[in-house]
């Protein structure tokens, strides 16, 4: 079910400045995501399938009054955009060549039909007609299953595929569908919406038991527990922390940025989830809220293990509002700080030590750093003699300012060793 409603002929739905903000998001993180793929100047040609699992009708009228794209318009800009930038930086004697495949999927007939005519008035009637932008009818769930064929038939070595499940509520993306995009498709990746706010507000034995049944999750929760949890004054950091995990170990990727988009005047936070199966995908994501912090926030530590506790909603339980992560500049600050102090303890626990990879690929999921900012850190605390970084030999590494996968990481007094 959409709260937006778009009949040809009449103006747009509003947007939301926060469901804007996800927009560019989206876009900034197409663009990023595609300059990633086409990494050398000898590539002639991508091919890449995107699906648009709740498209809607592709514009909007927003809080000024002025007319600006859904998400099937911003994935076909963002594309644009990141050709012309491959092109320029590395200076292509022939284009690249892009064979993109757009489907669009949405359960009501006016917003395709409104999608169509907008499409079609921008220069797509010949994608349209070549199929190179579907439009499907119907609900993602039913259709999940022919996209992730259709996504795989296109791309069979690499798998690759983007997901875009702007879901408007909890219940209308099955886990079976994620555990199948990422079984079937090698290198897909998911972002997906997840208004946890409306999910927590009525939990109940009952919705509970609706929820797990529509979207086939098990939870750890039992009636009892959701009484007894709602007698805390905390109760919502419980909650959201189980629920954050029931969901995250039950889809099947193996990176994911759990990250909340904020949106003004109490509309509720939601989960804006990526989800995939390659670190680069989520160091990319991570960035991006890095560049959009003034609306996005996870409500945890700074550092590592900022998830150990769970979730906390904009709101507490007496109404007032919580001071969330918000990835400033000083929350940048405060999480060099906090990982300065984190890391060593965390190599002791790892007795021998271990290298760069396995570091950061253990502990990835659980802090707003990218790849580079953990680097960044190791190094400092390398040259302040917290610990002690060696080179594929077992000597100290002359690395100031990156390190390698092999690199070892360990605490100074422990023994140098090679491999």
């Amino acid at each position: 079910m959409s709260h937006y409603d778009w009949v040809v002929g009449n103006p747009p739905p509003l947007l939301k400045r926060h469901s804007e903000v996800k927009h560019a998001l989206l876009r900034n993180y197409l663009v990023e995501y595609f300059l990633t793929l086409v990494s050398l100047p000898q590539q002639e040609k991508i091919r890449l399938t995107i699906v648009d699992g709740f498209c809607g009708g592709g514009l909007y009228v927003n809080e000024d009054g002025i007319e600006v794209p859904g998400s099937p318009l911003v994935i076909l800009d963002a594309i644009k955009e990141a050709a012309v930038l491959v092109n320029v930086r590395q200076d292509r004697r022939k284009p690249i060549q892009i064979d993109l495949e757009l489907i669009c999927i949405d359960e009501c007939s006016h917003a395709l039909a409104f999608l169509r005519k907008t499409l079609d008035q921008l220069g797509y009637g010949a994608d349209l007609a070549a199929d190179r932008i579907r439009l499907v009818q119907g609900d993602f769930a039913r259709h999940c299953g022919a996209a992730i064929q259709r996504a795989h038939d296109r791309s069979r070595v690499s798998g690759r595929a983007l997901f875009v499940l702007d879901q408007y509520g909890y219940s209308a993306v099955p886990v079976v569908c994620l555990r199948d995009i990422f079984a079937k498709l090698k290198h897909a990746e998911v972002l997906l919406t997840f208004y946890i706010d409306s999910l927590l507000n009525y939990l109940s034995e009952k919705n509970l038991a609706d929820f797990e049944r529509s979207i086939g999750i098990r939870t750890s929760l039992s009636a009892q527990e959701i009484d007894e949890v709602k007698q805390s004054p905390s109760w919502r950091v419980h909650l959201q922390s189980s629920l954050y995990q029931d969901l995250t170990s039950q889809c099947s990727a193996r990176f994911f940025t759990p990250f909340f988009i904020r949106p003004e005047r109490g509309h509720g936070d939601f989960w804006l989830l990526h989800l995939s199966q390659h670190w680069k995908a989520r160091d990319v994501m991570a960035g991006t809220h890095w560049r959009h912090h003034n609306h996005f926030a996870h409500y945890g530590r700074p550092g590592f293990h900022m998830f150990s506790t769970g979730y906390i909603g904009k709101f507490d339980d007496e109404g007032k509002l919580q001071m969330g992560f918000d990835f400033s500049e000083i929350a940048a600050t405060v999480s060099k700080d906090t990982m300065m102090a984190q890391i060593p303890a965390m190599l002791f626990d790892g007795a021998k030590g271990m290298t760069f990879e396995q570091f950061f690929l253990q502990l990835i999921n659980t802090t707003p750093a990218t790849r580079a900012m953990v680097e960044s850190t190791l190094l400092a605390l390398n040259e302040g003699g917290d610990i002690t970084i060696l080179d594929e030999t077992g000597g100290a590494t002359r690395a100031r300012v990156h390190l390698k996968p092999e690199h070892v990481l360990q605490l100074p007094s422990q023994r140098s060793f090679g491999f």
